[in-house]
């Protein structure tokens, strides 16, 4: 027999499958979906089997698989798929879309075994090699002692399972999470762990990041005394507190039954659920779910942040008990592991977690949903990109369930082919028990200022803000910024602050009185004079988390107010600290960014206050407009949600602006029409396949040469598609690197086959980068 192996080696010269013969003892054991040890040249390398079969066409002797590493498949002929289709569509190697496949649970130690079944039936070959253990760490034995083993697991008499290997019992154990988000001058090594940090984007025991990352402890080690990675220890827990209280299930209204009975199941259908803030789409999820269970089918409920993952925890648990399998950065290593075995063996039907549990491996999958579907955490950035969404689409299709997009501010895109015909909509127009949406107030901060109004704060917001704190409400304010002050300015001649490493300005932390570069990471003490002409006549401008809290301070003295954005949330557990106390009633006014904008469900939060509703607007983004309303919308939805009415105050330099207008009236029909006719006009998506391709060196020259090259090959090709670039990225200079941009609006094939080309091109390649990324 032969398999068809793909090994785990990152070059456009083998980005296929290698034939290996399969040694007579694994013969009737290895399935397809296993990971193996094959000689790779002269190297032991990790592969994938992705096929078997009986024959082969290559003409000499065949390599023999060396051994295996897991006794169950953690992958399937439907993951196969999949990592073949993200390597031919998102430009990346098979291998690693392989990779990203296989859980965390399975990328720490564990140790294969074999359970004795009947004792009486094994061979005596194997009662010698087992002796009187009632199970057996196979791993190390001969391939003799494992044929005669593997015959026995073959007849049923002995049964192959995997067990945990603890290296230490400790009840402590070191936690690292990003301090800074990148940092010049990191090792080829260092980049890449950091790369893999910010791509899970939360903490992780120590031991398992150097599992994963395959670097040694000196490499993580060097990150930590940079500064660049935190550490801290974390308690060893079996068991999660997710302050479940039971939950009888609730009757749906009348709107909650219509969706409901919207959905065909037992279909490969896709349904966008259109539901304002409040509308109870949650509780529509777990009908559908309920219904699911009782067909005997299983279901994978996404949502779009690990942040977000508590509150749906306690909601889906108690429903739903045991039968639920949260994927989420609080499991201990051990409690990854014993998941994953849950999932693989079929005591859990329903997986709950955030991007990555889209590759939860439950069979009989009856339907999948994706609550606040517009958010772009769904996306994968990192190499082998993905998108959740796409994924969930094709298991859609495989296991013919429907697939539920939700959200109360959907995707423009998913919104149009919903229109089309493409996508079922499903529409929830009211909050439960009709309860209305929050009136929202619009303050011009222009005219404020010209009223001598040089306050963070519209007379609006701190009138509302004193009448909310008397009444012993809660008030949320957002703002798109985090720091004190967004940069520092010489009011003499002009000069803006900036870093030295990268082409933006530095960020001014009160705190610690210092500058920094929240794109590299780069710090410095605070300028007391401007250092091109020497003036003191030095400037903050802009309003960052920081200078609100002050604000508050002095127009409030005596409330308690709560920060949350990514300074004071180092750790998840941060995050959730200070989600129950607010929740608690333990502060009045809570501050934060976008972490804050969406899924909070308080009771007496009656304000929230959009303190600059610009920042988003002007993002050099296609879609800025689209982010900007989901923000202000979604933050508004925090307001009013229960017993009391709510009030939203937008504080804007330009109230005319379509969005502003859209989200003062919830108006997303509104919005939608607006920026439809806006991207049919700039042929952006839905009306083209834009692509953009970034080239990054050291070397600016260099960047523009190889930018202008691929610009020529793309164009040869192209007839109708939209070709534009290369041009400075913005920011030009990013952690003494050069990026140029070209953006490529495809409309033909022979355009998308040329830009694949590229990719595998510069993989070797030390001095220049490429970065291609759908948009």
């Amino acid at each position: 027999m032969i398999a068809e192996v793909v090994v785990d080696v990152l070059a456009k010269q083998v980005n296929r499958s290698f034939d290996y013969s399969i040694p007579t003892h694994l013969e009737n054991i290895l399935k397809v979906g296993y990971r193996v040890k094959v000689l790779f040249g002269k190297r032991l390398v990790m592969g994938f089997v992705v096929l078997i079969k009986e024959s082969t066409d290559f003409k000499k002797e065949l390599k023999p698989i060396v051994d295996i590493v897991d006794v169950f498949p953690p992958l399937n002929e439907e993951f196969i798929e999949l990592a073949k289709y993200i390597a031919d569509n998102k430009f990346s190697y098979y291998a690693s879309s392989l990779q990203t496949m296989i859980p965390t649970a399975l990328k720490i130690k564990y140790q294969k075994i074999v359970k004795v079944i009947n004792k009486d039936l094994i061979s005596e070959e194997s009662k010698k090699i087992i002796g009187n253990k009632k199970e057996l760490i196979i791993d190390g034995k001969s391939p003799l002692e494992l044929k005669y083993l593997f015959a026995d697991v073959e007849k049923g008499y002995l049964g192959l399972d995997t067990k945990f290997k603890k290296t230490r019992n400790e009840t402590l154990i070191d936690y690292v999470y990003v301090l800074d988000e990148e940092v010049s001058g990191l090792s080829k090594q260092g980049q890449a762990v950091l790369d893999y940090m910010l791509e899970i984007n939360e903490a992780i025991q120590k031991n398992v990041l150097i599992e994963e990352s395959g670097y040694s402890k000196a490499v993580i080690k060097t990150l930590i005394d940079k500064g660049v990675l935190g550490v801290y220890q974390k308690e060893l827990l079996h068991s999660i507190d997710y302050n479940v209280v039971s939950k009888d299930k609730v009757s749906l209204t009348d709107l909650q039954q219509k969706a409901f009975d919207s959905v065909k199941l037992n279909e490969a259908k896709t349904y966008l659920l259109h539901g304002v803030t409040g509308s109870g789409k949650t509780e529509v999820y777990m009908a559908w779910i309920d219904e699911v269970l009782k067909l005997g089918k299983t279901a994978i409920m996404l949502v779009p942040e690990i942040a977000l993952t508590p509150q749906i925890t306690a909601i889906f648990k108690s429903r739903f008990g045991d039968d639920v399998e949260i994927m989420h950065s609080r499991l201990s290593t051990f409690e990854r592991y014993s998941a994953w075995k849950k999932i693989i063996n079929g005591d859990v039907s329903i997986v709950v977690g955030a991007r990555s549990a889209i590759f939860a491996p439950l069979k009989d999958l009856g339907i999948i949903i994706i609550d606040e579907e517009h958010e772009k955490s769904y996306i994968q950035e990192n190499n082998p990109k993905y998108d959740a969404k796409e994924i969930a689409n094709l298991r859609s299709i495989k296991h013919k369930c429907p697939l539920i997009l939700g959200s109360a501010t959907p995707n423009v895109c998913d919104y149009y082919k919903a229109l089309n015909g493409e996508y079922e909509l499903i529409t929830m127009p009211n909050r439960v028990n009709n309860k209305s949406l929050p009136e929202c107030v619009v303050a011009d901060m222009a005219k404020e200022l010209k009223q001598g109004n040089k306050s963070v704060f519209s007379k609006a917001l701190k009138e509302e803000l004193i009448k909310c704190y008397h009444n012993k409400e809660q008030s949320i304010l957002f703002l798109n910024r985090r720091g004190y002050s967004s940069f520092v300015m010489c009011r003499y001649c002009g000069e803006v602050i900036k870093c030295p490493h990268c082409d933006v300005s530095l960020t001014y932390h009160n705190y610690n009185n210092t500058l920094k570069c929240h794109h590299c990471g780069y710090e410095q003490m605070n300028v007391l004079s401007c250092p091109n002409c020497g003036s003191d006549k030095i400037r903050y401008v802009g309003s960052g988390t920081q200078k609100v809290i002050e604000e508050i301070s002095n127009l409030l003295p005596e409330a308690k107010v709560l920060r949350v954005d990514l300074d004071t949330t180092k750790k998840k557990e941060d995050y959730e600290i200070a989600f129950n106390k607010f929740k608690n009633h333990e502060a009045d006014i809570l501050v934060g960014t976008q972490m804050i904008a969406k899924g909070l469900d308080f009771s007496d939060v009656t304000l929230v206050g959009v303190v600059n509703a610009d920042l988003a607007l002007h993002y050099p983004s296609y879609d800025a407009t689209m982010t900007a309303y989901n923000l202000i919308e979604q933050v508004s939805g925090r307001a009013g949600r229960k017993d009391k009415n709510g009030k939203v105050i937008i504080q804007t330099y330009q109230p005319n602006h379509f969005v502003i207008e859209s989200a003062k009236r919830h108006d997303y029909n509104d919005f939608f029409n607006r920026e439809i006719k806006l991207r049919k006009m700039s042929l952006m998506p839905p009306f083209s396949n834009v692509i953009e391709i970034m080239v990054v060196s050291a070397d600016a020259n260099l960047a523009h040469t190889e930018a202008k090259n691929m610009l020529y090959a793309i164009s040869k090709v192209s007839k109708d598609s939209v070709i534009l670039g290369p041009a400075q990225a913005l920011p030009f200079k990013l952690a003494d690197k050069f990026r140029f941009t070209i953006q490529v609006k495809v409309l033909e094939e022979a355009v998308l086959e040329e830009i694949k080309k590229i990719y595998p091109m510069y993989q070797n390649n030390k001095d220049v980068d490429i970065i291609i990324s759908r948009m």
